[in-house]
C-alpha cells in the first residue's frame, strides 16, 4: 500500500470522490486503513433505522409479513456492539419525500425501537447526530404522540431538526418540549415545524432570545407563532430563510400588528403563508431585511374590497391612492429581491405604473408570480410587459395577467443605454427570458405577440396560459401557442431567415397603422 494512504486527509479526498454505493463498499471491504472512513460516509445519512438493526446476528431479526423488521430472539449484550458503533457514525437521520419510488430498507417494529431507545438513550447511540427528522423515528402511530422520545434526541451538537407537532398534543407536552429546545439544543440552527392535523393552526410560544444561533426558521402546516414570538424573532441576528403561517386568528386587522418593527439584518429568503392578504402586507411594512432576495406569498381566503381598504387605512404605505394595487407596493422596498412569487392568489389589480416602478425596484429579478387562480382582467399592457422583461436582464420566469389586445410600442433600448454600433437599436434582446404564463391575458392576433416573443427573447422556451372550463375559449390560445413553436422551429432550423424577422414585422406593423 502507497505511504500516502496513511495519510487521513488523502483517504479522505479520495472518498469524497466516489459516488457509487457499491464502489464505497469496496473501499470498506479492503483494509483497516480504508474501512473506518468508508463505513464512516456509508452510514453518515440514513432514511430510517432499519439498516442499524440489520447490523444484529441475522438470527435474532426477520422481515415478516406486514414488512416490518421483528426481533426474532432476544439479542445478547454483546450482540448490540455493532450496532452501536456504527449509530455513532450516523450524521444525519433525514427523510426522503421526493424519492417516493426508490427502494428502502425495511423499517424496524415500534417494539423494536422501544427496545433499542430503552436500552441505549438517543444521545448517547447518536453521539454525533447534528441533523434530525424526526418521522424517520415517528412515522408510526404509535411514536406520533410521543413528544418525550423527541426530548431525549436533543443534544448541544444537534444542528438542524423538523418535527410535526401530533392533533390534541396537550399544552404541558407541548411547552416543555419547547423549553427543552433552547435549554439541550445550544448549537441549533435550523428548525421545521408543522401540525398533522386540520382546523385552527397550533400557536406555539419559542423563546427565540435563547436560540440566536438560528439561520433558517420554518413554521407553516397549522403552526404558528403567537404575537410575542414573532416580536422576538429580531433575537435571530443570523436568520437567513424565514417562513411564517400568519392566521386569521391572531391579530387580523390589528394596528399594532403593522406597528411591530423587526430587523433581520440577514434576511435572504422570506416565505409568508396567511389566511388573508393584509396579514402578509402589515407584517412586510414592519420589516427591515437589506438583504432580502426571495419572498414567496400565498394565501388562501380573498378579502372583500371593503376589508382590503380597512387593511391599508390601518397600514399606509407609500401610496395614498385607496385601490387593490396599495397591498403589493410594501414589496417595492426591498430592493435586492431575485425572486417575488404570489402563488394561488384571488383577484388582483396591477397596472403599468406598478410595474414600471418594479423594473426599477428589482432590477436584478430572476422569478416573478402574479399567479391568479381566479378569472380576471387586468390593465397591465403589453407593452409595459417588455419594458419589464428588457429593464429585468436576469428575469427567466414571468408568470403574469395583462391586456394583449393592444399593439405594443416597439420595443428598443432606452436613452442611455448601450447599443453594439452606438446607434439606437430597435430590437433589443434578452436573452434569460425562458417561461412566460399568461394568466388570464386577454389575446388579440392583431398586436402579433408571438412574432414579437420570438425576435426579443431568443431563448424563450415555454409558454402557458391559464384556463376556466365553460368560460375561457382556449382555440385562440392553441393557434398561437402552435404559430410560436412554429417561429422556435424556424429559428433552430433557418437562422439566416430568422435573422429577417425584425424587418418582417416592422414592414408588417406598418402596414397595420396604415
Amino acid at each position: 500500500m502507497h505511504r500516502a494512504l496513511l495519510v487521513n486527509d488523502i483517504v479522505h479526498a479520495i472518498l469524497q470522490n466516489v459516488t457509487s454505493v457499491t464502489d464505497m463498499t469496496n473501499f470498506a471491504s479492503t483494509c483497516s486503513v480504508l474501512s473506518s472512513p468508508a463505513l464512516d460516509i456509508l452510514w453518515c445519512k440514513q432514511l430510517n433505522l432499519g439498516p442499524l438493526i440489520m447490523c444484529l446476528p441475522r438470527d435474532t431479526w426477520e422481515v415478516r409479513d406486514d414488512g416490518f423488521i421483528h426481533l426474532s430472539r432476544e439479542p445478547l449484550p454483546t450482540e448490540w456492539k455493532r450496532v452501536r458503533l456504527n449509530a455513532s457514525r450516523i450524521r444525519k437521520l433525514i427523510g426522503n419525500p421526493t424519492d417516493t419510488h426508490s427502494r428502502h430498507p425495511p423499517q424496524p417494529h415500534h417494539l423494536v425501537l422501544h427496545k433499542l431507545f430503552a436500552l441505549f438513550p438517543p444521545t448517547s447511540l447518536f453521539p454525533n447526530l447534528h441533523k434530525l427528522d424526526f418521522k424517520v423515528v415517528s412515522d408510526r402511530p404509535e411514536f406520533s404522540p410521543d413528544l418525550a422520545l423527541l426530548r431525549q434526541f436533543l443534544s448541544p451538537g444537534l444542528e438542524v431538526l423538523a418535527f410535526c407537532l401530533p392533533s390534541g398534543i396537550p399544552v404541558h407536552e407541548l411547552e416543555r418540549l419547547l423549553d427543552a429546545l433552547a435549554a439541550q439544543a445550544s448549537g441549533m440552527r435550523q428548525i421545521v415545524i408543522s401540525a398533522d392535523h386540520d382546523g385552527s393552526p397550533c400557536q406555539i410560544d419559542l423563546p427565540f432570545n435563547k436560540m440566536q444561533k438560528l439561520n433558517l426558521l420554518d413554521v407553516l402546516r397549522n403552526v404558528c407563532l403567537t404575537r410575542h414570538s414573532i416580536a422576538d424573532i429580531g433575537h435571530l441576528r443570523s436568520l437567513q430563510v424565514l417562513a411564517l403561517n400568519l392566521h386569521e386568528g391572531f391579530g387580523d386587522l390589528d394596528p399594532r400588528l403593522g406597528d411591530m418593527r423587526l430587523e433581520l439584518s440577514a434576511l435572504n429568503r422570506l416565505t409568508l403563508v396567511a389566511d388573508r392578504l393584509q396579514l402578509c402586507t402589515s407584517f412586510l411594512l414592519g420589516v427591515i431585511t437589506p438583504q432580502l432576495s426571495s419572498i414567496s406569498i400565498k394565501y388562501s381566503k380573498y378579502a372583500a374590497q371593503i376589508s382590503l381598504f380597512t387593511a391599508i387605512a390601518a397600514f399606509r404605505s407609500t401610496s395614498t391612492a385607496h385601490s387593490l394595487l396599495d397591498l403589493f407596493r410594501p414589496l417595492l422596498k426591498f430592493r435586492r429581491l431575485t425572486d417575488v412569487k404570489f402563488i394561488a392568489t384571488g383577484q388582483y389589480c396591477l397596472d403599468d405604473a406598478f410595474i414600471e416602478d418594479a423594473a426599477v425596484a428589482w432590477p436584478d429579478i430572476q422569478e416573478l408570480w402574479f399567479a391568479s387562480d381566479e378569472m380576471h382582467t387586468s390593465t397591465v399592457t403589453f407593452t409595459a410587459v417588455l419594458s419589464l422583461v428588457l429593464r429585468c436582464r436576469s428575469l427567466r420566469v414571468l408568470h403574469l395577467t395583462f391586456d394583449d389586445t393592444q399593439r405594443p410600442t416597439f420595443p428598443h433600448r432606452r436613452e442611455g443605454e448601450d447599443a453594439p454600433d452606438g446607434k439606437r437599436e430597435l430590437w433589443p434582446k434578452q436573452t434569460a427570458l425562458q417561461r412566460l404564463h399568461f394568466g388570464y391575458s386577454k389575446l388579440s392576433r392583431a398586436t402579433l405577440s408571438m412574432w414579437v416573443l420570438a425576435v426579443v427573447f431568443p431563448n424563450l422556451v415555454d409558454i402557458a396560459w391559464s384556463q376556466t372550463s365553460g368560460v375561457y375559449n382556449i382555440i385562440p390560445w392553441l393557434q398561437e401557442a402552435e404559430k410560436f413553436q412554429h417561429l422556435l422551429m424556424r429559428r433552430k432550423m433557418d437562422p439566416v431567415m430568422y435573422a429577417f424577422l425584425p424587418n418582417f414585422m416592422l414592414e408588417d406593423y406598418m402596414s397595420l397603422e396604415s
